[in-house]
């Protein structure tokens, strides 16, 4: 497409094809991101880029693409480009996160800092004014070991992937070594196989059935807030199902509950600029606070529905302004809001996968082949050293084989043919 000539300006007609091809451009734009294709939406961020060159919305969405297949300096310097045009009142969103991440994928620890600090810090500014709940002057109840039904993890559970119910049932078990003093509770629906709802019951984990209104009224990635409503709780964590509980998590609570704080959280990695991470908080029980029920369906009802993030940008909306009040925060890369450095911790057990605290337990796919036609179901099952059948789950045949997101533990034992999958032939 020819530029236009600096004296000559364009024909209705012309602009009326210029955002005609531009509005074609963002669908297809969208439809590629939807179906997380990074490498087609760099290929129509660029193209839209010729239409409209200095379009700092298409400019970030090209930084964002370029990311995610990998081309970091690239990333960065578009990145950058977006942030020198603006101040920082009128930078588009999340371009301060863009650059935090791209530069821990450079290795660039000082730009990881100033850029996530700067990040949170304007979080902090436009979300602090919010509604804040008061919180006592009194220090918090001290930590009960003895009792750990007043102590909870709470994760949310549904669906039959793997990925998050076998990392689940790992919870349940880790738990009882690394927080003795502490009872997982899972708050799940009936997608869940009931081989895994039997499960975390033997390893001790107390399990909610979400059902009727309730289920309907609160968004499922919610559901694990509502221990915050439960009476006889007096500490709660919130955790991820597919993050897997470690050495140095269990130092940080450790702290926590020997302090005087009442809400504590952890940032453990380039990515956690977020104000209050969904899976990586936890707090005291306050009957100032409202049913967290009441505080979803009020935020559900004026907010369009975030498929992924909605847990966490309800948290920064309706519970930052509060959790700020009395907050002990574990953070070595950003050093946001007083932040602390971790404690000493024995050595953690999850060893070669870049393990941090709140990463995901998932690595990588495993595909195995199936008779069964396309579009069909395929039973399958992991068998250990003993030929014990320890999981059963299902996967959809494509192209005749089968593709299932194991966690990193389970996968592990396959590649070293410790243990074993196979296929149920019915």
């Amino acid at each position: 497409m020819k530029p236009f000539q600096r004296n000559n300006r364009p024909s209705q007609a012309s602009l009326v094809q210029l955002e005609q091809r531009f509005n074609a451009l963002a669908q297809q734009y969208q439809a590629a991101l939807q179906n997380n294709d990074y490498a087609k939406g760099k290929e129509i961020a660029e193209a839209t880029l010729r239409v409209t060159p200095k379009n700092m919305k298409v400019l970030y969405d090209y930084a964002l693409c370029l990311m995610r297949v990998k081309e970091y300096e690239k990333s960065y310097k578009t990145f950058m480009k977006v942030f020198k045009a603006h101040t920082l009142d009128t930078l588009p969103t999340n371009t301060l996160d863009g650059l935090a991440e791209v530069s821990g994928w450079l290795e660039r620890p000082d730009d990881v800092r100033r850029y996530g600090l700067l990040s949170l810090e304007r979080g902090d500014q436009k979300f602090s004014q919010g509604t804040a709940y008061p919180i006592p002057n009194t220090p918090p109840p001290p930590f009960n070991p003895n009792n750990p039904k007043e102590n909870i993890i709470a994760f949310t559970l549904f669906g039959t992937d793997p990925r998050y119910c076998e990392s689940s049932v790992m919870n349940a078990k880790l738990s009882k070594e690394l927080f003795p003093g502490w009872t997982c509770r899972f708050y799940l629906d009936d997608s869940v196989p009931e081989h895994v709802n039997q499960r975390l019951i033997q390893e001790g984990a107390e399990v909610v059935k979400m059902e009727g209104e309730l289920r309907q009224a609160v968004h499922p990635l919610m559901w694990r807030f509502l221990v915050m409503d439960d009476p006889q709780v007096k500490r709660y964590l919130i955790r991820d199902a597919d993050s897997l509980l470690s050495e140095r998590e269990q130092a940080a609570v450790n702290e926590w509950v020997k302090s005087d704080y009442w809400f504590h959280h952890m940032r453990d990695y380039f990515t956690h600029t977020e104000l209050i991470l969904a899976g990586l908080w936890g707090g005291c029980h306050n009957s100032a606070i409202p049913s967290i029920v009441t505080l979803v369906q009020d935020y559900l009802s004026k907010q369009a529905p975030h498929a992924r993030f909605a847990d966490q940008f309800f948290l920064r909306e309706y519970m930052w302004p509060t959790v700020r009040q009395s907050l002990l925060s574990h953070d070595e890369l950003f050093g946001f809001y007083n932040a602390v450095p971790y404690p000493a911790h024995a050595p953690i057990r999850w060893t070669g996968y870049s393990f941090h605290v709140g990463s995901n337990a998932s690595y990588k796919p495993c595909q195995f082949s199936s008779p069964l036609a396309d579009g069909e179901e395929q039973r399958w099952k992991i068998s250990d050293e003993n030929d014990v059948q320890q999981c059963e789950y299902r996967s959809v045949v494509k192209d005749n084989f089968c593709t299932a997101t194991l966690p990193f533990f389970l996968l592990d034992l396959l590649i070293n043919k410790t243990w074993k999958l196979n296929i149920i032939n019915d």
